[in-house]
């Protein structure tokens, strides 16, 4: 399960500092994987340039691979086959279940908003709980915790 939450793609999109701040990345890096191929250019525009969902998902994915000190032209294979929407369901959040009440989500106010909360399990007995609505950067060091701290699973410890 991808702990990392990212922000909603706005209509307009993201910035290359929001893109590279949601992928945990800097901007250079960003423009790194652009020049090697591992993402598509999006539509120069100077200051004004939007990067897309399927931008924020691809520097997820190749994040993720080089956490697990995967090359470059590796990655690029590796990513080459898989379609955008397959990527998206490993590296994005799910999806909050939609409401069977129409209006219901604009009608939930703050304080139910505020106690969506989600579980990292570090071992058995020892849990760190990270708020939904917390920022990438603190799901991130969710994971990173539970990567670096985390006990093996039980099924893995046999």
């Amino acid at each position: 399960m991808p702990l990392v939450s990212t922000p909603p793609v706005a209509p307009r999109g993201y910035s290359a500092v929001e893109l590279a701040r949601a992928a945990g990345v800097s901007t250079g890096t960003i423009k790194h994987w652009i020049a090697e191929g591992l993402m598509d250019k999006p539509a120069f525009r100077a200051r004004r340039t939007v990067y897309g969902r399927e931008h924020l998902v691809r520097a997820l994915a190749i994040k993720k691979l080089r956490d697990h000190n995967l090359l470059l032209p590796e990655i690029k294979r590796k990513l080459a086959g898989i379609p955008l929407e397959e990527l998206a369901k490993e590296v994005l959040p799910p999806e909050p279940p939609a409401s069977a009440a129409p209006g219901a989500a604009e009608r939930a106010d703050a304080a139910e908003i505020g106690r969506a909360w989600r579980r990292v399990e570090l071992m058995p007995g020892l849990e760190l709980h990270v708020r939904a609505d917390a920022g990438a950067v603190v799901h991130r060091m969710a994971a990173e915790i539970r990567d670096k701290y985390g006990c093996e699973r039980e099924e893995e410890r046999r």
